[in-house]
């Protein structure tokens, strides 16, 4: 299945957001101790996931190269 680019972008920030609200949900529950660690554990995991998912991403985007041609560079261009 397909995304459309601009749900593909904020892939990293579902994940973030995601981990946070396991975090505080972690925190509310913190009485049962079988749902504290369980949500804790999947919250880090998933903040660790959108981060890994932010950097894949800055290393694999290359931004645009200005390039600013010279006058020799147009003439040279022009002759072939």
């Amino acid at each position: 299945m397909l995304l459309p680019d601009s749900l593909y972008r904020r892939v990293p920030h579902f994940w973030l957001l995601m981990g946070c609200f396991l975090i505080f949900y972690s925190l509310v529950a913190w009485p049962d101790l079988w749902y504290f660690f369980g949500c804790l554990f999947l919250g880090i995991v998933s903040i660790a996931r959108a981060s890994w998912l932010f950097q894949a991403r800055r290393r694999v985007v290359r931004r645009a190269e200005v390039t600013v041609l010279t006058a020799t560079q147009k003439m040279e261009r022009n002759r072939t």
